[in-house]
């Protein structure tokens, strides 16, 4: 070892350590064990997991002395001979240590975001979104809002609703928040899709029923909602197209599923809520953006199915069914006609029609 490359300190601290081999006892690590990978379909994403993994996460769990080995280049050659490689241990685990520069080596967090959901085409690859997300939040990497949204809403398209579920229990090692309303509205509207994927076969829509209602349980703990989030507005439970979305499921399910009986009134008590904060719906439009139509389309399309739903299970006659009559053809039925005619219009191939498109795939269901 050459002690040159060391201050009187480092030295001291290294006197009774090997100079290739050091271990992080667990009592010293801050952040547990480093996350793992599981193999993917794709060769490049496999690489791209293992450099954030190598040049992103290790570095997090070292002492400041393994730091100062991997990113000081005057101790470079300590780490670049090959017939004696410096290893540390960390847990079960044995890596080696590579020189490391922190412009050169380290990955631009929204771009490998935006990589990593284009290259993950099949199921098993997004078991990894979950500890991405766990080594990003224990590194000090910021996962903005809205990629939080295009995670949760890319889930959903694939069909990984269960992923979406797993990220929303481990929040505090993925950040992935219902308090963020965008963030939940997209975790609701994942049940909806869900509903399309199943085809709206008999297990696939107790299954919706099943994760919508999951998700809205969740949106109940102070860990996803905190008493900040619900001074400053951010409660999800008071937006009226997410609990539409509830009523929608609960609906479904009577009206394709239940004989049209609300037996355990939980349809009624979905309304009830929806109906208690009806007047925050914004069914505004800007007319001359159809982007804005087709927003608007799928924000309030699984509401307006829902009520339409609903109308079938709970009586006509009373002041619930009165509100729910009122809010369907007075604020809804002209939002969804004008809005979807003014998407086909001005659309062109699949781009930017999420909410035309699931108009068109609820407007026959439960008719």
């Amino acid at each position: 070892m050459d002690k040159s490359l060391y201050c009187r300190r480092c030295l001291q601290r290294l006197q009774h350590t090997s100079t290739r081999a050091f271990t992080t006892s667990p009592a010293r690590r801050k952040h547990g064990a480093i996350p793992t990978f599981t193999p993917t379909s794709s060769p490049t994403l496999d690489t791209l997991l293992s450099t954030f993994r190598t040049n992103i996460f290790l570095p997090t769990h070292l002492l400041s002395l393994q730091k100062t080995l991997i990113y000081r280049h005057k101790n470079h050659r300590l780490l670049t001979n090959p017939e004696e490689p410096a290893t540390v241990k960390l847990g079960n685990e044995v890596h080696q240590l590579h020189p490391l520069n922190h412009i050169t080596d380290e990955p631009n967090t929204r771009k490998s975001i935006a990589e990593m959901l284009d290259l993950m085409q099949e199921g098993r690859d997004w078991v990894n979104v979950i500890p991405f997300l766990e080594g990003l939040r224990q590194s000090g990497r910021k996962v903005r809002g809205w990629q939080m949204e295009k995670i949760v809403r890319r889930a959903a398209e694939r069909g990984r609703q269960g992923v979406v579920v797993e990220m929303l229990r481990r929040v505090e090692g993925t950040g992935v928040r219902l308090g963020d309303v965008k963030v939940a509205r997209e975790v609701m509207w994942g049940g909806v899709l869900k509903g399309v994927q199943s085809q709206w076969e008999g297990d696939g829509v107790k299954a919706v029923e099943k994760y919508v209602e999951q998700c809205w349980d969740m949106l109940s703990e102070e860990r996803h909602v905190s008493k900040e989030d619900k001074k400053t507005g951010g409660d999800p439970k008071t937006q009226p197209e997410i609990v539409g979305v509830l009523l929608w499921a609960r609906a479904l399910k009577s009206v394709l599923y239940g004989k049209g009986e609300d037996e355990e009134g939980k349809v009624k008590r979905a309304a009830e809520m929806l109906m208690a904060v009806w007047k925050k719906s914004d069914c505004s439009v800007d007319w001359e953006d159809w982007y804005d139509a087709n927003y608007k389309l799928m924000m309030w399309v699984p509401v307006w199915h829902g009520m339409r739903m609903a109308r079938k299970v709970l009586e006509e006659n009373t002041q619930l069914g009165r509100s729910l009559r009122t809010a369907l053809t007075e604020d809804l039925e002209p939002l969804v006609t004008k809005a979807a005619k003014l998407v086909g219009e001005h659309a062109d191939g699949e781009t930017d029609r999420r909410g035309r498109i699931l108009f068109q795939q609820l407007s026959e269901v439960g008719k």
